[in-house]
């Protein structure tokens, strides 16, 4: 019998196991994707498989320490929408799930959280509902995109101009991480479409919410037929090592929200904005 690599998964314990393990765990780990196309390169899974894979890693790696909830496997895709089989939550429902998976967690007594991003459009509802979460259940939830640890890598290794879907980039995470889920026989390059306004392109300083299709007919961008599994390896270790930095000092601060609000009420240059 193949033997089960240390780590702490829930999907993987029983209650019991659980409760045992509890007084060893100091962060609860939520891998959050998508269920979205991927062009010709790669599974609707691409985002959630990336997070969950890269959990596991990050479990191993810090075991006892980290315990791995099930995978958020939907996220904010209606720009995605255009291309059939893509699955979107609104953001609010996006942000309420993910409060109430922490809510229950917090009744067994855990008070650190990371939910580990593998998807785009979630990060600023990331940034809404962790900030909700520290106010109204006082307790802290981080929360972080898997390429962007390692987005020096990325800029440095990147062949296309444009990245940041089904690209060199997020096709070689996959082929370290799952190959499974790649297309090896039909990797193409994104098919871009001309954009309408100036200084509006997908990486432009002005946003305009286009919509996928209207900016790519095959929905992919950059050129996956440049991954390697060799690149992803890179992207990922270096993406886990940093992470792991992150980690020790981030589970050993006990500031609470209340704590830290009366500390910094405390302070004599310190006036109420009705604004904020």
């Amino acid at each position: 019998m193949e033997e089960r690599p240390n780590r702490y998964v829930l999907w993987e314990m029983t209650w019991p196991e659980l409760e045992a393990a509890s007084n060893e765990i100091t962060l609860v780990v939520i891998p959050v994707g998508s269920t979205e196309q991927h062009g010709p390169n790669s599974t609707f899974g691409t985002d959630s498989i990336r997070a969950y894979e890269f959990a596991l890693r990050l479990a191993e790696r810090l075991y006892p320490e980290v315990l791995v909830a099930p995978v958020m496997p939907y996220g904010i895709s209606p720009h995605h929408m255009g291309f059939p089989g893509t699955i979107t939550l609104s953001a609010e429902t996006f942000m309420q799930v993910l409060f109430e998976v922490v809510q229950s967690l917090t009744q067994h007594g855990f008070e650190r959280f990371l939910f580990l991003n593998g998807h785009g459009g979630n990060r600023p509802a990331l940034e809404l509902v962790s900030a909700r979460i520290r106010r109204e259940l006082d307790v802290i939830a981080a929360w972080v995109s898997i390429t962007e640890l390692a987005s020096d890598v990325a800029r440095r290794r990147k062949r296309a101009e444009v990245t940041g879907h089904a690209c060199e980039i997020e096709t070689s995470q996959l082929l370290y991480l799952a190959p499974w889920a790649v297309r090896h026989d039909a990797l193409s390059p994104g098919e871009l479409l001309g954009q309408e306004y100036p200084h509006a392109q997908w990486s432009g300083p002005v946003h305009v919410p286009y919509l996928f299709e209207e900016i790519t007919a095959n929905g992919a961008l950059g050129d996956a037929r440049a991954a390697s599994a060799e690149l992803g390896q890179e992207l990922i270790e270096t993406a886990l090592d940093r992470l792991v930095e992150f980690i020790e000092a981030f589970v050993e601060d006990e500031l609470t929200y209340e704590e830290e609000f009366e500390d910094f009420s405390e302070d004599e240059d310190f006036t109420e904005d009705e604004d904020e």
